[in-house]
């Protein structure tokens, strides 16, 4: 069977601004004044921006962990098409750190990660009959496509899915325009054998015949 690819292409718009000083103090001042230190990366060339917190927060709410296109503004009015692609989290503090985005050119191609969401886990012929397990083992693919073409993630139906099968690359359904970069045989999800733990096995132990010391009974017995 064949799995779909979700055509439902994002595209978002995002206000930057350009930023002069670098380095931890700058970035720093501007994390207080809640606005978060980014990269903005082109043709051989990177560009230091800045993003609002909370614009960023937003626009990530309803990007949803899918792929999308985000149409960048800055001061000048200038826009740049790209992609966000690595955020870094403070965990402890919960805020990002740090932005990097790509640029992309419209009717070029470029190569990025699509996310890989599974539908149906809980219906899985496997899981329901079986007592398997859903393994997934790749959360996203690389792909190659025009900025027209990204799609927003790549969705398997794991329903069919019995005990010992897999679903591969090369079972996604060709999308024209997309080329999917990973091996055929890389395996995107399967569906494994539930795991037995082993019986417990009584083991006997033979009585003692006497707890006093055989030193003590020959003394005894000489007495």
């Amino acid at each position: 069977a064949k799995h779909t690819v979700n055509l439902d292409m994002q595209q978002f718009k995002l206000n930057i601004a350009s930023r002069e000083a670098t380095g931890r103090g700058p970035a720093r001042r501007l994390r207080a004044a809640g606005q978060i230190p980014a990269s903005l990366y082109g043709q051989g060339n990177a560009r230091s921006i800045t993003v609002n917190a909370v614009d960023f927060r937003s626009l990530n709410r309803e990007l949803g962990g899918g792929a999308a296109l985000v149409e960048l503004t800055d001061e000048t009015g200038k826009t740049t098409l790209s992609l966000v692609q690595e955020v870094q989290n403070d965990a402890i503090r919960g805020t990002v750190k740090h932005i990097d985005f790509q640029e992309v050119e419209s009717g070029h191609d470029f190569v990025t990660f699509v996310p890989v969401h599974l539908i149906g886990e809980a219906d899985s012929i496997g899981v329901k009959h079986s007592g398997g397990v859903i393994d997934h083992k790749t959360h996203e693919v690389e792909i190659r496509c025009r900025p027209s073409k990204l799609p927003s993630s790549v969705d398997i139906d794991v329903s069919g899915l019995a005990v010992g099968e897999a679903i591969h690359i090369s079972d996604l359904a060709a999308i024209e325009g997309v080329e999917f970069l990973g091996e055929p045989v890389q395996v995107l999800v399967s569906c494994q054998a539930p795991t037995v733990a082993p019986e417990a096995t009584e083991v006997e132990v033979a009585p003692v015949a006497s707890e006093v010391p055989a030193t003590k009974v020959k003394a005894d017995a000489e007495a």
